[in-house]
């Protein structure tokens, strides 16, 4: 007769059952594992090939080392000494950087995180015409960053969102515009956020895009950035948002491709919320652009602003603007403007490759196009 005592007690398990669980990690482990190590390899070949195709278009990237770990749940690139080299017919920029990482999850490939180590350095180089060399580099910005991350999405194999961000950016900005002697314009940038997103179907050829930023408390000292007396420029805060219409959903050669497939589609670019602040000035403003047929903007900014005078003396200052039609062009913004208590009201356009801050002059437009 058995006893209760024996019936209670577990029964022995069949060796297969307790062994097969086991097999069963050691096969997914190893079939991951052949998973990761073949997507790594392949992840290679695609980064050369594309390397290899944007070269044949003009865009150079180059790493010291380049190396692809991150086992067993990402794919991790890692690149060392990063060079960027955009070549045009008459002229090239460069940018470099000490360390660029980019994630992405094995089992999801259309999220994309971005990390870009300082310092950075950024020249632009003239190219002779008769042998195709650098015979000219000049230097626009060279420093470094607390952080410069960003995050790329993809859906359709095409751009669905994009977020640039840039916190604690320091460094020297040339400025150029003294055609005598270059000089420096110190460079101090608390916070800057970029983002970018389709509003349509990425299915197709053509459709919009919204882009927004916000740069907080950018501070520029030398140069043109200064004021008579010398204290510099403070943006205290400066957003915009733009809707971009009928533009490419798919990445062509080069980005003056893209424009001539934008301006080619009646793109526009449409400018629904503009603020920005330095010390006296406000500024708000709306307004739409468009390209002409040399790759110009054109188009019309409507503001409303306090401060004015401070803007225009140093416009002066910077030689933008005489003294004298200083004087009259305030007389008569002020008239035509409606100046208030709540501000002026004041229109910059673009046209016919000038542009013009009420009725100052204040810069003229290069071609883009052939």
């Amino acid at each position: 007769m058995t006893s209760m005592f024996s019936r209670l007690r577990p029964r022995k398990k069949p060796a297969w059952q307790i062994v097969a669980p086991l097999i069963l990690v050691v096969v997914l482990a190893l079939g991951w594992s052949a998973y990761w190590l073949v997507a790594s390899a392949k992840i290679g070949e695609v980064l050369d090939q594309t390397v290899a195709r944007e070269k044949a278009n003009g865009l150079e990237i180059s790493c010291a080392d380049r190396q692809i770990v991150g086992f067993p749940f990402k794919f991790l690139l890692d690149c060392t000494s990063l060079k960027i080299v955009r070549k045009m017919p008459s002229r090239q920029i460069s940018l470099t950087a000490s360390r660029l990482v980019a994630v992405v999850r094995a089992y999801d490939f259309s999220h994309i995180i971005g990390e870009l180590y300082g310092p950075f350095e950024l020249t632009t180089g003239r190219i002779g015409k008769s042998d195709a060399r650098v015979v000219e580099v000049k230097k626009l910005f060279s420093g470094t960053a607390k952080i410069v991350t960003s995050s790329l999405i993809l859906q359709n194999q095409v751009m669905k969102d994009a977020t640039v961000v840039v916190r604690n950016l320091t460094g020297t900005l040339v400025d150029y515009s003294n055609q005598s002697t270059p000089q420096d314009i110190v460079t101090d940038l608390k916070e800057a956020v970029v983002k970018i997103r389709s509003l349509t179907d990425t299915t197709k050829a053509f459709g919009d895009y919204e882009a927004a930023s916000v740069v907080k408390d950018l501070f520029m000292v030398g140069g043109s950035a200064n004021f008579q007396s010398n204290e510099g420029t403070r943006f205290e805060d400066f957003r915009v948002r733009m809707k971009l219409s009928n533009a490419p959903y798919q990445l062509t050669r080069t980005p003056l491709d893209w424009l001539k497939f934008w301006k080619a589609n009646d793109g526009e670019a449409k400018i629904t919320e503009l603020n920005a602040s330095s010390g006296t000035l406000k500024l708000k403003g709306t307004g739409q652009f468009k390209l002409d047929d040399l790759g110009r903007a054109q188009g019309v900014l409507k503001t409303k602003m306090t401060g004015l005078d401070s803007l225009v003396k140093q416009l002066v200052v910077n030689g933008r603007i005489r003294e004298k039609d200083a004087e009259l062009g305030l007389v008569a913004i002020n008239i035509l403007g409606g100046a208030n208590a709540d501000g002026v009201k004041v229109a910059l356009r673009a046209q016919k490759g000038e542009v013009y801050f009420g009725p100052f002059k204040i810069a003229t437009l290069d071609p883009l196009f052939n």
